[in-house]
């Protein structure tokens, strides 16, 4: 299970919304080919995974008391499952009021919460909090969740986010 954000233009949300009510079954690929960005675009900035850390990051900003919960927050867009659950969306303002607190809120700040044996004995998955390099891991995908949140924010975008 990993966690998908897709940033979303304008115009990409309105097909998106379209897709989900007319083409269902297309509004999923749809999404992830966004999130692999435009072809001109030599790095995609417009989608991420998070891998598997997506848990052990929820259970550290649940720590800390973010505004906006960026793992399993946001409005369902529909019932239909991509994956494990449907998309939801993180709205513009959402993702700006999300964008201030990570870029507020270093690594660091999260890494003293960290206790391997307790994210272990509640059964945080994926369960490898006791490996040397599980620390790193969560740290990575962290800077890159701060990227795609500042970055959407700065172009007033806002996020689906969805487990696949």
């Amino acid at each position: 299970m990993i966690m998908e954000y897709v940033r979303l233009r304008p115009h990409e949300l309105a097909e998106l919304r379209r897709l989900l009510a007319e083409e269902p079954d297309n509004a999923y690929e749809y999404a992830g080919d966004l999130g692999m960005g435009d072809e001109d675009e030599a790095v995609s900035s417009r989608g991420i995974d998070t891998d598997k850390a997506w848990a052990g990051l929820q259970w550290l900003l649940a720590e800390v008391d973010p505004p906006v919960d960026v793992i399993g927050g946001g409005e369902p867009m529909t019932d239909d499952k991509w994956g494990y659950d449907p998309p939801r969306l993180l709205t513009a303002a959402d993702v700006a009021q999300a964008a201030r607190f990570l870029a507020a809120t270093p690594f660091a700040s999260l890494a003293v919460h960290y206790a391997a044996a307790e994210m272990t004995a509640a059964d945080v998955y994926p369960g490898v909090w006791s490996q040397d390099w599980a620390l790193s891991y969560l740290e990575e995908s962290y800077g890159q969740l701060v990227t795609l949140f500042c970055a959407a924010a700065a172009d007033h975008e806002p996020i689906v986010v969805w487990m696949a």
